[in-house]
């Protein structure tokens, strides 16, 4: 922080002491640099444990003070080409940052800046490596917070020369603080030059993690940890959108995003605004980075069918119809920044709702059994000038299938072909599975029937994706009691092709292990192995509950023989999925099993379960209804007793899973655990965000639990201001609410 004398003849900078050596944990004996011997001559051969020795000027008795030393040292000694440095340098290195903190200290910021620069020349910063971190912090007092004229120009460049490189480190404080204070003095062109002048020291996200995937709860799942440490923080991606509204440049503001887009959580917009004391202009951000989220997610548009696929299969139908109404809110509201067609599309509009996501929004709404909701977004595609498409003729169907709704699909399939539409691959595997499901099994089999016919003559594109629906009818067919036929169509493919892939046979092992038909069990792993195939972990643990069935008490010992015949490494992740598997029987021979399975691999050093293998069995335990209660919870003691023993401890994340599969159990024991989770959260101060309300609201509402629901609203609303999708459910909790109070003792009858 800068203070200004009272006099204004002179203006004096008091200055926070953040340079090295208190930045690497020592402090000077005092106030003067002893100068430090000359090195005459360098050594012949570069030693680089000179990096771990201390300047003599620097050297502390206070053993607490040299221990501190030590550390720091050695972690300067790991930073990356450290070994490539001299001698020389390394002298010259540690002087000057003795130097750069005395400067700090006299407040000569014109020094601080020299010394910098001499760092910066001899490319000797990227020695101080994290300790950037400690530099933006303290970095940021030296901005000017208040609504006064700017200081100097050149010491202000100084200041922001620091905070660009630590930002550039990932540490943003100093030049998020930087920014701010050009917002609030108007000056939002300094604030965006400084935004600019970061981007070239950035490293892009590798192709393969450029679509994020979104949970339930409409949060990015945190797949990629530290490899976003080099993207734009959300911090200075708010403040550059700040710099735009204070422009009145929303154009602008979705240029930013679109270039950088990370995924601003509901709470750090409002911890970012409460920086600002104007409450129009708090609102006027809020709203862009509402509109900007939306614009994020459709411009991923597989990250946003992925989204709302998560959203039916949850049967979250309030969240998919905000996320619904926010997008066309973008297509027609006051100010439309989405486009509907490649005609619309400009630098004002420059996201494309691509026709995938309409058909995820249809399929959606389907799965919810709202077919007005789909029939409405179907007019709405119409308005927009959107001719549906094969994909979204798809998804209708997949709808109907979800539904079960085999004479409105036939309906429209007879629809989509007098329209010309040719159906294609998908398309023919959605009609097929929703005919076989229907218990329609001659009606499947003809559309199968076109189907090869029509691939047999070339009017099928991509016919190497085929197997599908294959495996679609090998499915239906063996649940429609035609095994014979399934068997036939099987070595049909194994003669003449596709061939048969691992879902194919699993589809036979998952049959005959139900019916304890072993021996045709061990017939399909033969012909596995004749096509050189190698199983998964359904198929292992299919054949685990074959084996039970059959009364094998050496069940588990046969699967891991099995494995290492077909050079399957018995890993973490593959016995975590057998024993997932096996919960999922609900069973408490399933149960059992999956318990021993678990001890095996406690025992073994190469497959130690994790977090993720604990976390998983325990939401398992809490989720399903098991028929021998006593025994789930003499399981669940047994995890939690291992998880205290390894130290493994609950976090954030793992309470959400366990109070999310907790309300999925029906059973009165399901909201007692979701409840008792919620207190241990409070009591360890485990701090709950907007995912941890939403989970718990929308189990209670779920659950139809109103008068706990209530509750939970009076604490939530002690901490955290409810917005977007939390906000609507506790309105729909309050007008409950008060309908059931204006009802009174009626309400009761």
């Amino acid at each position: 922080m800068l203070r200004h004398a009272t006099k204004k003849t002179r203006r004096t900078s008091v200055v926070f002491d953040f340079l090295a050596p208190t930045a690497f944990g020592y402090r000077l004996g005092s106030s003067k640099v002893q100068p430090r011997p000359s090195v005459t001559e360098p050594p012949k051969r570069h030693d680089t444990k000179r990096l771990a020795e201390f300047p003599s000027s620097v050297r502390a008795p206070n053993p607490s003070v040299l221990c501190q030393n030590i550390k720091q040292r050695i972690s300067l000694l790991s930073q990356p080409g450290a070994a490539a440095v001299s001698d020389p340098d390394i002298n010259f290195f540690d002087e000057t940052v003795v130097s750069l903190r005395l400067a700090l200290k006299a407040g000569d910021i014109a020094r601080v800046g020299e010394l910098w620069s001499q760092l910066e020349d001899r490319k000797l910063l990227r020695l101080l490596g994290r300790e950037l971190r400690g530099f933006s912090e303290r970095a940021a007092k030296l901005c000017f917070t208040d609504n006064s004229e700017p200081g100097d120009a050149d010491e202000r460049k100084i200041i922001e020369s620091i905070a660009i490189a630590a930002a550039v480190e990932g540490a943003e404080n100093a030049l998020k603080t930087c920014m701010i204070t050009h917002i609030k003095r108007g000056d939002s062109q300094s604030a965006l030059h400084l935004y600019r002048s970061i981007r070239p020291h950035l490293s892009p996200l590798p192709s393969s993690m450029q679509e994020d995937v979104e949970n339930v709860n409409g949060i990015a799942l945190d797949f990629l940890g530290d490899q976003l440490s080099h993207q734009p923080n959300v911090s200075l991606v708010l403040a550059a959108i700040a710099a735009h509204a204070l422009e009145d440049s929303f154009e602008g503001a979705l240029k930013v995003i679109l270039d950088n887009p990370v995924r601003i959580t509901q709470s750090a917009p409002k911890e970012f605004m409460a920086s600002f004391d104007d409450f129009s202009f708090r609102a006027k951000v809020q709203n862009y980075v509402r509109r900007l989220d939306i614009a994020r997610l459709v411009s991923r548009h597989h990250s946003l069918s992925t989204h709302i696929a998560n959203l039916s299969r949850n049967q979250d139908l309030l969240r998919i119809q905000n996320l619904y109404r926010a997008i066309i809110d973008g297509l027609n509201g006051p100010e439309p920044y989405l486009a509907a067609r490649d005609s619309q599309m400009s630098s004002q509009r420059p996201v494309l709702i691509q026709e995938i996501n309409w058909a995820a929004f249809l399929t959606g709404f389907l799965r919810c059994h709202r077919r007005d909701l789909a029939e409405n977004l179907w007019n709405d595609m119409l308005k927009y000038g959107i001719q549906p498409g094969v994909i979204t003729w798809t998804a209708l169907l997949d709808g109907f299938d979800s539904m079960g709704e085999a004479d409105a699909a036939s309906t429209s399939w007879d629809h989509m072909v007098s329209q010309g539409i040719r159906p294609g691959i998908l398309t023919y595997r959605a009609v097929i599975s929703t005919l076989f499901n229907a218990w329609r099994p001659d009606d499947a089999i003809e559309k199968f029937a076109i189907f090869r016919r029509d691939l047999t003559n070339g009017l099928l594109p991509d016919t190497g994706d085929a197997l599908p629906v294959y495996n679609t009818v090998l499915h239906g067919l063996l649940n429609n009691g035609r095994a014979g036929d399934a068997a036939a169509l099987l070595q049909n493919l194994r003669q003449k092709g596709p061939k048969p892939d691992i879902v194919s046979y699993n589809t036979f092992l998952r049959h005959h292990s139900r019916r304890g038909e072993f021996r045709a069990v061990s017939v399909m792993l033969e012909r596995l192995r004749e096509d050189g195939l190698t199983g998964d972990a359904f198929t292992f643990s299919t054949v685990l509950s074959a084996l039970l069935k059959v009364g094998r008490t050496d069940a588990i010992d046969v699967v891991l023989s099995l494995m290492r015949k077909q050079n399957v490494e018995p890993n973490v992740a593959v016995f975590s999925a057998i024993i997932d598997h096996q919960l999922r029987e609900s069973s408490e021979q399933g149960l059992r099993m999956a318990m021993e399975l678990l001890q095996k691999m406690e025992m073994n050093p190469n497959a130690r379960p994790n977090d993720v293998t604990y976390t998983g069995v325990l939401a398992s335990l809490h989720r399903q209804v098991w028929p021998n209660t006593a025994l789930a919870e003499e399981c669940r003691r047994y995890v939690l007793k291992r998880m205290e023993e390894r130290n493994i401890r609950f976090n954030r994340v793992t309470y959400h899973i366990l109070i999310k599969a907790c309300l999925e159990n029906p059973e009165p024991e399901g909201l007692q655990g979701a409840l008792g989770y919620y207190k241990e959260m409070a009591n360890r101060t485990v701090a709950m965000n907007y995912d941890t309300w939403y989970i718990l609201l929308h189990g209670l509402i779920s659950r139809e639990e109103w008068a706990v629901a209530d509750e939970m609203v009076v604490d939530l609303l002690r901490y955290i201001k409810p917005v977007g999708a939390l906000e609507s459910l506790i309105g729909r909790i309050q007008r409950r609410t008060a309908w059931r109070m204006k009802l009174g003792a009626k309400f009761y009858v």
